[in-house]
């Protein structure tokens, strides 16, 4: 059964594969001219949050939404999740109506053809040098400045599957602090069971995740970083708790 099974998760892999390449190979003569300049990337994220839902249904993925608040078009976020998957990616970038960027690690920008793409509009950090991660936060804040939301992950990567949430950087409070912008904390209940790193495993069905309240960080200031750290994280382990009693 375990061999059956790990047969099926590579063959639907190897289809959730397929179903992001062969629309961006086919839609790239279009999409790479909206690389040459950053004032076109919002119709590119455009293309970009439609294909990211037809990735998840043409996979079998279908998004259970929580929303505990609603969110301004005119303000810019930092969207802040627990990171149990690749997953993650593709689901913000369809949650994100509004145009988005990532920090993510340098290593992605060399990958062939996709490095090309995440490194024209996102921001790419080298956490082994501590002088590259600060420069890289400066980049996200000119990045909340033109008017466009931050996603980071504050686990810094993701952790090891037998870890429910890892302990926190300080990095994106101290830029919503910084620049004075609202956190929102995101949780994903299932993206870890859905779509593990474990090749031989994963499966279609429904991603479950809660979109918390904006958190406002007006007044704060250095002095409340460990706190407004503390108050994510809980938020997240809290709601990740509740969807395991859930599942039971």
């Amino acid at each position: 059964m375990r061999v059956i099974k790990g047969v099926f998760s590579l063959l639907w892999r190897s289809w959730f594969l397929l179903t992001y390449a062969v629309p961006f190979v086919l839609l790239m003569p279009i999409t790479i001219f909206f690389t040459l300049s950053q004032k076109f990337y919002p119709v590119l994220y455009w293309i970009l949050h439609r294909l990211a839902w037809f990735i998840l249904y043409a996979s079998g993925i279908f998004p259970k939404i929580k929303r505990e608040g609603s969110l301004d078009s005119n303000k810019q976020y930092i969207f802040c999740s627990n990171h149990p998957s690749t997953l993650d990616i593709v689901l913000m970038f369809a949650l994100s109506k509004k145009p988005i960027s990532f920090i993510g690690k340098a290593s992605l920008g060399k990958i062939p053809v996709f490095g090309y793409y995440y490194k024209s509009f996102n921001v790419l950090v080298d956490r082994s040098k501590l002088r590259n991660s600060y420069v890289a936060y400066q980049k996200a804040g000119e990045k909340l400045k033109d008017g466009q939301n931050m996603v980071i992950y504050p686990e810094g990567g993701i952790p090891k599957e037998d870890i429910r949430l890892f302990r926190f950087k300080n990095g994106p409070f101290r830029l919503a602090l910084e620049e004075q912008v609202s956190i929102i904390p995101i949780t994903f209940a299932d993206n870890k069971r859905l779509f593990p790193m474990d090749y031989l495993r994963g499966k279609p069905g429904i991603a479950r995740i809660t979109i918390h309240e904006e958190m406002s960080t007006k007044g704060m200031n250095e002095k409340n970083i460990e706190e407004l750290k503390t108050q994510v994280f809980n938020i997240i382990e809290s709601e990740l708790i509740r969807y395991e009693n859930e599942s039971r």
